[in-house]
């Protein structure tokens, strides 16, 4: 953990009420959101809507390490939330703007199959190791406001250090590792697909922490997800989510096929891996453990 990030969890420790999300004037496509954040473990933690003649109040669970997070109904389509902190009779309010369309826009499933050749040279194979976000894209954030970008550096540094200690691949010919970014910076996805073919890459990995559209219970997903585009690369993304899950002991929630920008090339075999989902109030504390995160860059090595 880094100088900055570990003042950032001090300041944060001495506040009694972190809400995270939604933001302000946050646009929601369904009629309900989601709310997530940290709170005193020994307040008690209600959430109101306002509505037209009424006032909605509704108790909020909050977990042994004091994340919360649950889902919200929208009667309105601009929403006043309020989350209301009783701690030791003293109350504590904060408030947020929650825009909503109150029937969801329909989406047209438009991922086409695609059949990709594969010229991949397998000699000297080349390993990218693609940390998510950074810089001025910060992902989404833990309960206790600690942005994605941190977490997927760490898992992606201690991935980097372990594929350069192996050395070598099984047909005895040198793995060549790089990283996308080593720093908190700011790199788009189109200079992570050009430094990848620049350095003729065989193996793109990136590293991501999920989370949730906010029409989504975040309380009812859990586990490791792979992404990728085609289909000659399933077994690899099979054989990884096995392992990161069996080094784990975390779920599996699936292999998804889509055309993200860093999966699409096909000079390359590109997947994108979520490490479990860090809204969630318990997986996001765990999965934030150095040795739980020593396990998913083992389970990582294994699957490759």
């Amino acid at each position: 953990m880094t100088k900055e990030l570990r003042q950032r969890v001090m300041t944060m420790k001495n506040k009694n009420l972190i809400w995270v999300y939604p933001p302000n004037n946050w646009i929601s496509n369904f009629n309900k959101t989601f709310i997530y954040g940290w709170c005193n473990p020994k307040a008690k933690l209600f959430v109101s809507v306002e509505m037209l003649r009424a006032t909605s109040l509704r108790r909020v669970k909050i977990f042994p390490n004091g994340n919360f997070a649950q889902t919200v109904k929208l009667p309105n389509k601009k929403n006043i939330v309020k989350l209301i902190q009783i701690v030791n009779k003293k109350k504590k309010i904060l408030s947020r703007l929650v825009i909503c369309h109150l029937y969801p826009k329909l989406q047209t499933a438009n991922h086409k199959r695609q059949t990709t050749r594969r010229g991949v040279a397998c000699n000297a194979p080349t390993i990218i190791i693609d940390p998510g976000h950074g810089g001025k894209e910060h992902g989404t954030h833990s309960p206790k406001g600690i942005p994605e970008k941190h977490f997927n550096l760490q898992i992606a540094k201690m991935l980097y250090k372990k594929l350069c200690r192996r050395g070598v691949s099984r047909n005895a010919q040198k793995i060549k590792v790089y990283l996308t970014r080593s720093i908190d910076k700011f790199v788009s996805l189109k200079q992570r697909v050009n430094f990848a073919k620049k350095k003729k890459c065989n193996i793109f990995i990136s590293i991501h922490h999920n989370a949730l559209p906010d029409n989504e219970n975040p309380l009812k997903h859990k586990g490791i997800s792979i992404y990728y585009t085609h289909d000659s690369i399933k077994p690899l993304v099979k054989s990884l989510l096995e392992s990161i899950s069996k080094e784990t002991k975390l779920k599996k929630y699936g292999m998804f096929k889509r055309d993200f920008a860093v999966t699409k090339p096909d000079f390359y075999r590109g997947i994108l891996i979520e490490c479990g989902f860090l809204i969630h109030p318990e997986e996001g504390e765990y999965i934030t453990k150095r040795k739980v995160q020593e396990k998913i860059v083992k389970g990582i090595v294994k699957g490759i």
